[in-house]
């Protein structure tokens, strides 16, 4: 073969092989870059998607941990009830008082603070049946920081007098022979935890009126007077100890008698105006029958029933009775009502 002719076949060689190193790499690097677009592009798909995502549905943790750190920190800023218990705890019918916040105590507050408004109480009122036997109580609202009370139930007469009972310091109250005829209320005075004195605050048993007996009681003791006579078993206190004998109190128009289970007889007079027949307070089935001479004799009503014809309440108001109604006659009076109605 001529020169020209290997010339020729050489620069054909070199051809192919340029074109076949081009075409093998445009083989390999086609596959690379269509795998790096559909890298890039799925990537920036998952970038934007899951941000979005995120966001929309939920809260990130930074976020949730802030807002408890924050409920935390206002629920300390209200250290009595928390804000969803408010609206509840309202609808309570009486509060127990609150002690006042510490800023308002004298060391840390000004004049404003010890000058505030005193203690108070609200809708004072006494529920119960005003009868002799029954037992009253007195309930209210405390506000403006109350926490304590001071009571007093008193006995108000119609000459304008006021008795205060003795021991009778409770914001309930047994209602007893004494009271009949009379007005009853009770005093209270609150307090609060620097021990300053509210307004005296009164209210009335009976709605203001007198108390009266229980139509039961009353009518026994009608019967009582209309008969002349009553009996009833007692114990009497033999002064040793707590030792009680049974006894019978018989009650006549002319006097009382005591008369021990032995037939031995304890006391025995006509009625006068030295007789006294008092109640000791606290003592919800015991009296005291004083004689002429100043003796004292202490009885008690055994049984334990509601049977208001043989109550303690019922024989004090009948001996009472037979007394004064044995004093009109010896006067020559007219007889009077029983009660006052």
């Amino acid at each position: 073969m001529s020169p020209l002719c290997h010339m020729m076949i050489s620069v054909l060689k070199r051809i192919r092989l340029v074109i076949g190193y081009i075409s093998q790499s445009a083989a390999f690097e086609m596959p690379r870059q269509a795998g790096t677009s559909e890298d890039e592009s799925s990537g920036w798909k998952q970038v934007d998607e899951a941000p979005t995502k995120h966001v929309k549905f939920r809260e990130p943790p930074s976020k949730i941990v802030v807002d408890e750190a924050e409920g935390q920190s206002d629920t300390k800023n209200q250290p009595y009830v928390p804000a969803f218990d408010a609206p509840s705890s309202s609808n309570s019918p009486i509060l127990s008082p609150v002690r006042e916040e510490p800023s308002s105590s004298p060391s840390e507050g000004g004049d404003d603070d010890i000058d505030g408004p005193l203690p108070a109480i609200e809708d004072l009122q006494i529920s119960g049946e005003p009868y002799p036997g029954h037992e009253l109580q007195a309930c209210g609202y405390s506000v403006n920081g109350t926490t304590s009370c001071n009571f007093e139930w008193v006995c108000h007469l119609e000459d304008g007098s006021v008795n205060y009972i003795d021991g009778a310091k409770q914001p309930n109250y047994l209602v007893t022979a004494d009271d009949v005829d009379l007005y009853l209320a009770i005093e209270v005075q609150p307090l609060d935890d620097r021990n300053r004195k509210g307004e005296l605050v009164k209210v009335f048993a009976n709605e203001n009126r007198k108390i009266t007996c229980h139509p039961e009681m009353q009518s026994q003791i009608e019967k009582n007077l209309h008969s002349g006579h009553a009996s009833y078993k007692v114990s009497v206190s033999t002064g040793f100890l707590d030792i009680w004998e049974e006894a019978t109190l018989s009650i006549k128009r002319e006097g009382y008698s005591i008369k021990c289970i032995n037939n031995d007889i304890i006391a025995a007079e006509k009625f006068s105006s030295s007789n006294a027949v008092t109640i000791p307070f606290g003592q919800p089935e015991e009296f005291v029958i004083v004689a002429s001479d100043g003796s004292e004799y202490s009885l008690r009503v055994d049984n334990g029933s509601a049977d208001l014809s043989c109550s303690r309440d019922t024989i004090v108001l009948t001996l009472r009775l037979f007394n004064m109604r044995s004093l009109q006659r010896k006067k020559g009076k007219r007889r009077g009502f029983l009660f006052h109605k």
